[in-house]
């Protein structure tokens, strides 16, 4: 017979499960930034991750080259001592303009970091670049109201400026360093070009060299995937922002709306990675496989905020605290009512299964020995003392009656042997038994 109790018990799960379907990933472009509407100077982090595997299980010059190979080429620079980085970051600060962007960068600083790492069948290249620019002019209105170190209420709407996130850098990027010396590093194949020259050689004008021709400095997808307006956000009226001297608020509690993409949802839909791949031949059968993920991005604007469009441009419109007509939000833009609605709807279903199956047992306990379904025994449980205590109950009770049954024999005088009561006859020494 169906059980009713696992039915809604498994509708109530998966309905929890289903709402909150997240999929983590390894973004190939992830953004972290806040946005307080005093206007300061912000410094939002960019990362670029590319993975790329080069298959030689065929063996050639590319296994003898890669095979066993473990490097790493890292190195770290700002624009304020470094004149190749300071280009990059005029090249930058034109590119967030080409994006209508009002937003001004003041400073760059670059991470870079590759890592080359060959098995027996297989190498993997894996390009991670950390962008963290210095940038002004994000306040495309001033509102009314704004306060420093603490939040005060009502007045109108600042809007902040997000289009500058959306850049997308399609020529050379080349940084001067004390160890490389001069290195491109927008294009996967440059570094291959410059430190694998035998891995260059074999992909030149095939397929996958053009693979290896995309730019890496590309925060484009974070607005194609999913537009702003579609992003997650939740509204938190006490967020606390510590350290963060530059915004002048020292750990003060303040408003906060965090937006964010990247994510697999209901709302969002499923973001696959994307994988190309393309093979190719020298002395030997190769394969090459890129691997980038689905672009992620979070927002933390100060005041309660909502997604804005400025001539086709992303942006923020915000408040320093709740505004009195617009509601309170989760992600997905779901309001806080409708989510203590949906967790008390759950609650609601918990009880009713518990009373049901409650309920159902004592029926069962009640249930007819000829049920088509046969009758139900319950097995009392025990604590593993009950269980020591009965064993020891057992055991006393053998030897009591062992003791009882030998105090039903007779005892002989003669001999002082013990004899059956069934025998008249010791069955030691053969002496009649007394009367």
């Amino acid at each position: 017979m169906y059980d009713m109790s696992k039915f809604l018990f498994v509708c109530a799960i998966s309905g929890m499960l289903i709402s909150g379907m997240i999929l983590p990933v390894w973004a190939t472009t992830d953004l972290t930034a806040y946005l307080p509407i005093s206007g300061n100077a912000i410094t939002p982090s960019f990362k670029f991750t590319k993975v790329i595997f080069i298959d030689y299980k065929n063996g050639g010059k590319l296994e003898s080259a890669l095979n066993g190979k473990n490097m790493t080429i890292s190195f770290t620079t700002d624009s304020s001592n470094n004149t190749s980085t300071a280009n990059f970051m005029q090249i930058l600060d034109n590119a967030i303009r080409d994006q209508k962007s009002s937003a001004t960068i003041t400073n760059l600083k670059v991470n870079y970091i590759v890592q080359i790492n060959g098995g027996s069948d297989e190498a993997s290249i894996t390009y991670l670049i950390q962008l963290t620019p210095t940038i002004t002019g994000y306040v495309m209105y001033q509102g009314t109201n704004t306060v420093k170190a603490s939040v005060g209420g009502g007045g109108t709407p600042f809007i902040l400026d997000a289009s500058w996130a959306g850049f997308d850098i399609n020529q050379d990027v080349t940084l001067s360093t004390p160890t490389y010396g001069n290195l491109e590093i927008n294009y996967p194949i440059s570094l291959i070009q410059k430190e694998l020259p035998v891995v260059y050689g074999a992909i030149k004008g095939s397929n996958a060299e053009k693979l290896l021709e995309e730019n890496l400095l590309d925060a484009s997808p974070l607005f194609k995937q999913q537009p702003l307006s579609s992003w997650d956000h939740l509204f938190d009226p006490s967020y606390i922002v510590s350290g963060e001297t530059a915004y002048q608020y020292k750990g003060t509690k303040i408003a906060v709306t965090t937006f964010s993409s990247g994510v697999s949802t209901i709302q969002a839909g499923v973001m696959n990675a994307k994988q190309e791949d393309a093979d190719f031949t020298s002395d030997a059968l190769y394969h090459l496989r890129t691997i980038e993920q689905p672009a992620s991005g979070t927002f933390d604007v100060e005041g309660q905020a909502q997604a804005y469009d400025v001539g086709g441009a992303p942006a923020f419109t915000t408040t320093p605290v709740a505004a009195s007509n617009v509601s309170n939000t989760t992600a997905g833009g779901i309001s806080g009512m409708v989510m203590y609605g949906m967790a008390a709807f759950g609650g609601a279903i918990a009880v009713f299964v518990f009373i049901w199956s409650n309920k159902k047992m004592k029926s069962d306990k009640n249930r007819k020995p000829d049920a088509p379904w046969g009758p139900i025994q319950y097995e009392q449980r025990q604590q593993w003392a009950d269980k020591f205590d009965e064993s020891v109950k057992s055991n006393t009770s053998a030897v009591m009656a062992k003791e009882e049954k030998e105090e039903k024999d007779w005892l002989c005088f003669k001999c002082g042997y013990y004899t059956l009561t069934s025998q008249d006859h010791c069955s030691n020494c053969g002496a009649a038994r007394p009367t």
